[in-house]
């Protein structure tokens, strides 16, 4: 199970909004002079999908990086990171991997969430019961349903991101920005899983007359252009697969990934397959920009992948494994970043990893369920009871279907948000006694998980540059833009020590290389020697 550690309560707030996700109280926005403080002026130029990087990080004497801001840009299974969440982080001087996990009230039977961002809202989507997007009530410590979504039927791979000064919009095979339809569903076949990036619209059209019936398309489209023309479209026919989980950009290139292991790769203007499916599971569930490159979380390694913009390559013991677990059927489902740190969640067994790239460690945060115990006699969780079922019932139940999926990770203002499913949100069979009450509680579970140092907010889409400033005082942080605060939170005075003299780097680190233009630069107070 997780460990729990106790660490001073953290408080929290966010500017405007009560859907956070974190429960805080209220703290006073000045008094007092932080002990550091970035500020930039950042054009994020025209938005055309691009994934925005780090702002910036401060590293001490030793080298090791002490705090920092940027954007995270993520696809984990289902969805898309919200591109204009804003993460700052301060980190300590030793790494004590002490944290704090809570798990939230339920809001239905379903035995899988999944999970995603937008706008400082924790979306939740469950897979059998009750398909409405919930998301987190902190005020009132409880779930509703959201109300930008409300009952909207939304499949995997729908929903809406942050274009500029509007809203692209991805539902049931027709897109509209701003409420404008801009592609209509098809004739034949159907549009799913659509990305936006590098001026170019993506999508999967399944069309049961082409040879394989999928092809992934890739279509120039700029906010401001009445529709989306098909002419111009550029489709690869895929040799294998209906369908992905995972979509990435790097210098200027779209890669994503088919559940057959087809890799494509698209550059602007055509497309390149960097591995073709053989028939062999090879499945990318996350894509995740971490420092100058693309990481991939894979089956059956369990691993990720990393890819540099022009080929892939296996990173082996990335992540780890817990001890006494088999080596064989892993998938790195899940990928994020949180106060600075890669965190990569596990199946079948629901493990959480964090990896410290100044120590170049791995820490292991637990499992996210208590039970069944950990094995290596079997690869998934209930796989000996599921089989013997099967047998004596003449039954075909999947015998992994109770494996463990840490289905969500995702950070809303100081937390990381952590969310389980069994493998397809599937209903316990009432003769399945193996598994206990409590345990099946456990799937579809979401919990805080809370390191301290960490705060996300939400900017406001200007059209034009913006003021931000990241704050460090001896016992919160806060973020302001334009001279308006975002967010603010409470953080142990321990962890500011020796941040004095810490040396900021622009544009480079965690989050990526910076996409937008940094016009001006201030820290305070000035490191001595320059």
């Amino acid at each position: 199970m997780l460990r729990e550690s106790a660490v001073v309560a953290m408080g929290f707030v966010v500017a405007g909004s009560t859907l956070a996700g974190i429960a805080g109280t209220a703290m006073a926005a000045d008094g007092g002079e932080p002990l550091r403080t970035a500020s930039a002026v950042v054009d994020f130029g025209p938005d055309l999908g691009q994934n925005f990087g780090t702002l910036f990080e401060a590293a001490d004497a030793s080298g090791r990086v002490r705090f920092g801001a940027g954007f995270l840009g993520v696809y984990n299974t289902v969805a898309r990171s919200d591109r204009f969440t804003i993460q700052f982080y301060v980190r300590p001087v030793n790494d004590d991997n002490k944290f704090v996990f809570e798990p939230l009230p339920r809001y239905s039977e379903d035995t899988g969430v999944y999970t995603s961002e937008r706008e400082g809202r924790l979306i939740a989507m469950a897979r059998a019961y009750d398909f409405r997007v919930h998301t987190w009530d902190s005020a009132a410590h409880e779930w509703k349903v959201d109300p930008e979504f409300a009952t909207l039927s939304l499949r995997d791979g729908d929903g809406r991101m942050r274009l500029g000064d509007g809203v692209l919009t991805f539902i049931q095979s027709k897109v509209d920005y701003n409420g404008k339809v801009i592609l209509n569903p098809p004739k034949k076949g159907s549009y799913h899983h659509f990305y936006y990036a590098i001026g170019h619209l993506f999508w999967y059209h399944a069309d049961p007359e082409q040879p394989t019936g999928v092809t992934v398309v890739a279509c120039p489209w700029k906010p401001g252009q009445d529709a989306v023309d098909l002419s111009q479209a550029v489709a690869h026919q895929c040799p294998m697969g209906q369908t992905t989980w995972a979509y990435g950009q790097i210098n200027g290139k779209v890669i994503t990934v088919t559940n057959w292991g087809g890799v494509y790769v698209f550059d602007g203007k055509r497309w390149t397959s960097l591995r073709d499916p053989d028939g062999k599971s090879f499945q990318v569930y996350s894509a995740l920009n971490y420092y100058d490159r693309v990481l991939l979380g894979q089956y059956p390694t369990g691993c990720v992948y990393e890819f540099d913009g022009h080929s892939i390559s296996l990173k082996e013991g990335w992540p780890p494994r817990l001890p006494g677990v088999a080596a064989y059927s892993r998938e790195a489902q899940t990928t994020t970043l949180y106060r600075g740190d890669l965190f990569v969640g596990v199946w079948p067994w629901a493990e959480i990893w964090r990896y410290d790239r100044d120590a170049n460690r791995w820490h292991s945060m637990g499992r996210a369920f208590t039970s069944p115990a950990a094995t290596d006699a079997v690869g998934h969780p209930y796989e000996k009871e599921i089989l013997a079922y099967n047998e004596a019932k003449k039954a075909s139940v999947v015998g992994n279907d109770w494996g463990q999926r840490v289905a969500g990770l995702v950070p809303i203002g100081d937390a990381l948000m952590v969310s389980t499913s069994n493998k397809g949100g599937s209903k316990r069979v009432p003769e399945f006694t193996f598994i206990d009450q409590d345990t099946l509680n456990q799937y579809g579970r979401v919990s805080r998980l809370t390191l301290p140092g960490h705060l996300t907010a939400a900017i406001r889409w200007t059209g034009k540059p913006i003021e931000l400033k990241f704050e460090i005082f001896t016992d919160r942080m806060r973020i302001t833009q334009d001279g308006k605060q975002l967010a603010c939170s409470s953080i142990e005075p321990s962890l500011t020590e020796g941040l004095k003299d810490a040396k900021v780097t622009w544009g480079r680190g965690v989050f990526g290389p910076a996409t937008t233009t940094l016009k001006t630069t201030l820290t305070r107070p000035v490191p001595s020697g320059g």
